[in-house]
């Protein structure tokens, strides 16, 4: 793996604080599980089961008490902090060091799939299906959240400059349906809330999520903010503030949700 790569150095130094940050995190990780704990309901042969592949798991995620019916979890990062905080939580899940697109995994050995908030990040979207493609077993399935288009808007009215990101419509054509159906995939807008405008970027920041890995060039001319010392901050707080709603300021993510099956 590239250790300059930038998007694992930013997650890299995230590791220690990624936690205090990880709202967003844990709302489409609880939505996620949702989805895949109602499949296996409906179908004991579905759903997050046997041994797991959790895709770009960061510090972690606890399926035992989310009631996942499982025999293995196999966790692969691109950072190796973000494993190294694993390993202390998790001593049970077998880590791995790996970019999502070129995964030493041996074909058809995994039953299941779970990656929450990581293929944003990938630029061979389509040859990170396949990989997983190749990874899981026929008729294992996949449970997949992403950041998608239209997320942050609220960076924008304030003329803060942020990652672009892929529509839904995008993320299907980057998948094979000759390898992949796809059982369910839809947006939803997620929004978290914080008490000022340092926590609200600190939770963007402190995840690591400021790499602008995928850019969508048609707004690389938008004019920014260049903050220039304590004016120009204050100037912006006051602005963020004409935003505030009843639970804080709000942040908005579009965030599509996949469940997919190996054909």
């Amino acid at each position: 793996m590239n250790l300059d790569n930038p998007v694992a150095v930013k997650f890299s130094q995230a590791a220690a604080t990624y936690k205090q940050h990880d709202v967003l995190q844990r709302i489409t990780a609880s939505r996620l599980i949702k989805l895949a704990n109602t499949e296996y309901n409906a179908d004991k042969k579905a759903g997050l089961t046997g041994h797991l592949l959790d895709l770009g798991c960061g510090p972690g995620t606890d399926f035992e008490s989310n009631h996942c019916q499982l025999t293995k979890v196999t966790a692969v990062d691109l950072s190796p902090q973000m494993l190294n905080v694993v390993q202390q939580s998790f001593p049970q899940y077998h880590t791995v060091c790996a970019d999502a697109a070129n995964l030493p995994i041996t074909a058809n050995s995994m039953d299941s799939i779970y990656s929450n908030l990581v293929l944003q990040w990938c630029d061979e979207l389509t040859q990170v299906f396949n990989e997983l493609n190749r990874v899981i077993k026929p008729q294992g399935q996949a449970f997949i959240s992403v950041v998608s288009d239209g997320s942050l808007s609220q960076l924008e009215t304030l003329g803060l400059g942020h990652n672009s990101f892929r529509h839904l419509d995008d993320i299907i054509a980057a998948i094979d349906t000759e390898k992949w159906q796809i059982l369910s995939a839809e947006t939803t807008t997620e929004q978290v809330h914080f008490a000022d405008l340092k926590a609200l970027l600190y939770s963007i920041k402190g995840v690591g999520a400021s790499v602008n890995e995928y850019q969508d060039k048609s707004l690389t001319d938008k004019k920014t903010n260049r903050l220039r010392g304590r004016k120009d901050w204050l100037a912006l707080m006051d602005k963020a503030e004409s935003l505030r709603e009843a639970n804080g300021l709000p942040l908005s993510y579009n965030i599509s949700y996949l469940q997919l099956g190996k054909r």
